[in-house]
């Protein structure tokens, strides 16, 4: 069945919240946790979804937040490039992060137009400089039951969400 424009509408805006919805609430933890957080712009800025700053530690991270219900959740190379060039400018921070979050929401859409609940799962990769060759021009993927085994984990200052258990 195909939908028509006026559908497809209402379903890129959904997508679209739900990954505002997930930086807003990274934010708040980062707040939290004693930093500088901050949304930095829209989609088509040329600029992380949320930058970081701990003066006190002298870290910054370039954070780049993808949600989803499916089990695949994607970050394009375009987007880490621009997270990686916007955290090589602030050479005042000693530690310069580039991350990427992946939210695996608990309600999925199941074929028979229903929904199944399965776990949340958070993820946090570290995008290291040393990985930059490696990946350039890549697409990074990361799985719901898997991860992104391929690379290392980022362990935020504050606790990562699973299925209303805090792991961290």
């Amino acid at each position: 069945m195909r939908m028509n424009r006026k559908e497809r509408k209402h379903i890129a805006h959904i997508r679209k919240s739900r990954g505002y919805s997930f930086e807003r609430d990274i934010i708040e933890r980062y707040r939290t946790a004693g930093w500088w957080c901050y949304r930095t712009g829209s989609s088509s800025s040329y600029l992380p979804d949320v930058l970081a700053i701990n003066d006190i530690k002298g870290e910054l991270v370039a954070l780049e937040a993808k949600s989803g219900t499916s089990d695949h959740l994607y970050v394009g190379w375009d987007q880490i490039s621009r997270n990686i060039f916007v955290a090589e400018g602030f050479k005042r921070y000693p530690e310069r992060k580039v991350v990427l979050a992946f939210k695996f929401l608990s309600k999925r859409k199941n074929r028979e137009g229903g929904y199944a609940t399965r776990e949340l799962k958070e993820y946090f990769k570290l995008f290291s400089r040393e990985l930059y060759e490696r990946y350039k021009g890549k697409v990074i993927s990361c799985h719901y039951g898997r991860g992104c085994p391929e690379l290392p984990d980022y362990i935020p200052p504050f606790k990562i969400k699973q299925n209303k258990k805090s792991i961290n």
